[in-house]
């Protein structure tokens, strides 16, 4: 059996665009990869709507990503892989972070899973970063334009470059999401169909991962 642990933040979670209530197992990107993984695999979803990388909310309370991390991998192991897309609730207008802040918080992410005897025999496990999906630009037509705003999108949009970067410098896998899915009506959040996507990536870039079938750019991470 192989094991896969999600770490994630509402686009994870599940949470329908404008409702904000919660898509079903079998609709969510997790559920999707374990559908199409089948019985050889057991696909843990560890999901928390509004979690950062690394920062605290003073509104939103505990929903910091490090926050018990280590915890959660020591009870999911032994994992063969992490996968990590965490970043949308740092563009936050309140939080003021710079792409960098935000890549340096996945950074540190990294270092946890890497000390933490989560992964087969006691080894780390393989790690994947998602850059989280590219956000809309109607803010003012949905109540997230309170918490979100251009700022946002400018942000957002350079994760991909950020997170690369952090994955060259620690070997781990990358996945830029936003080469597959797109924000339905409310900008921040996934649609069914998203989902579908999102979870047809994680699964053929997993499966790539897990069986050893590595293609490494350069001295650098390796690409999804």
């Amino acid at each position: 059996m192989k094991n896969i642990l999600c770490y994630g933040d509402s686009n994870t979670w599940g949470c329908i665009p404008v409702t904000n209530k919660r898509y079903s197992w079998d609709v969510r990107w997790p559920g999707v990869m374990q559908q199409a993984l089948g019985g050889g695999y057991h696909v843990y979803e560890n999901a928390l709507n509004g979690r950062t990388t690394v920062f605290e909310d003073p509104i939103e309370e505990g929903r910091c990503g490090k926050t018990g991390f280590s915890t959660i991998l020591e009870v999911n192991a032994p994992l063969d892989l992490v996968i990590v897309m965490l970043g949308c609730n740092d563009c936050k207008q309140r939080f003021l972070k710079s792409p960098w802040d935000i890549a340096w918080g996945i950074d540190l992410l990294i270092q946890y899973i890497r000390r933490t005897p989560c992964g087969v025999d006691g080894q780390p496990p393989e790690i994947l970063i998602a850059a989280p999906i590219r956000f809309g630009s109607t803010w003012d037509q949905t109540i997230l334009g309170t918490v979100f705003g251009p700022r946002s999108t400018e942000i957002c949009e350079q994760l991909p470059d950020t997170y690369r970067y952090v994955t060259e410098k620690n070997r781990c896998h990358f996945l830029d999401a936003g080469h597959y899915a797109a924000p339905g009506v409310d900008c921040v959040h996934l649609t069914e169909e998203g989902h579908r996507k999102l979870g047809e990536a994680f699964t053929r870039k997993s499966k790539e991962i897990i069986l050893g079938r590595k293609e490494t750019v350069g001295n650098g991470a390796i690409q999804g």
